[in-house]
């Protein structure tokens, strides 16, 4: 049965009410996909709008702990307050435990990297990351730069940074970082391809070949590989 949706009241600021309706309504959607999860976060979001930012950081840490983190790391995301109060520290707190690709490219775009994009945590803490024993803050490192580089996410281009972080890991051959130094430079190239041309000239012998083929046909075409034709059809847009 479809839920008629959360209705939030004073009441549900006290530790574990505001949770427990979330999650009642999460666990009762019928499709349990982006769109519908979506759906109840956009809701949610706004009836909480203009409650303290403490209410939104106890939501988004019972939804991690529930096996919904990405839906919690959205909750700060879309809350003006909540997100104005990320730190280092809080972030490190918040990214706890990820053991997945998916875990980490959602934290990477969701908070990381628009934490870093509007200048609440700094490049030194990012170069940090980059050097984890962890992979995967190493990859988290990586795909947040490709939040300074997407329009859709408020990225502007930023060759510097990129770079910068793709340096420090340009010799780890840990397959999940692998491919994302491949999409941090991938996502680089429309705004400043002749950094991203220089770049793989200058460490050719030491960027992986996965890296360096997937980079120059971006460059070349547009696109992360190429495709073949069937019957004279271009497959490759």
């Amino acid at each position: 049965m479809a839920s008629h949706g959360v209705l939030v009241s004073p009441g549900d600021t006290q530790p574990g009410q505001l949770l427990a309706r979330v999650l009642e309504e999460l666990r009762a959607l019928e499709k349990h996909d982006a769109a519908s999860f979506r759906t109840v976060r956009r809701r949610i979001s706004a009836e909480i709008a203009t409650m303290d930012a403490a209410v939104v950081f106890n939501l988004a840490e019972g939804l991690v702990r529930a096996g919904f983190a990405w839906e919690g790391w959205e909750f700060i995301n879309a809350h003006q307050a909540a997100f104005a109060e990320l730190t280092p520290a809080r972030l490190e707190h918040l990214g706890e435990g990820i053991t997945t690709w998916g875990q980490a490219d959602a934290f990477a775009t969701v908070l990381v990297g628009p934490a870093w994009r509007e200048g609440l945590i700094p490049d030194t803490v990012v170069d940090r990351w980059a050097r984890s024993p962890d992979h995967w803050w190493r990859r988290i490192a990586l795909v947040s730069t490709t939040v300074l580089n997407t329009r859709s996410r408020w990225g502007t281009g930023d060759t510097q940074r990129t770079l910068g972080v793709v340096g420090i890991l340009i010799n780890d051959r840990d397959d999940t970082v692998v491919k994302a130094v491949s999409w941090a430079l991938r996502s680089l190239v429309p705004w400043d391809p002749r950094a991203v041309r220089t770049f793989l000239e200058m460490h050719e012998t030491e960027l992986a070949a996965r890296v360096k083929r997937e980079v120059r046909t971006k460059l070349e075409t547009g696109l992360k590989s190429r495709r073949r034709s069937v019957h004279g059809t271009d497959l490759s847009k």
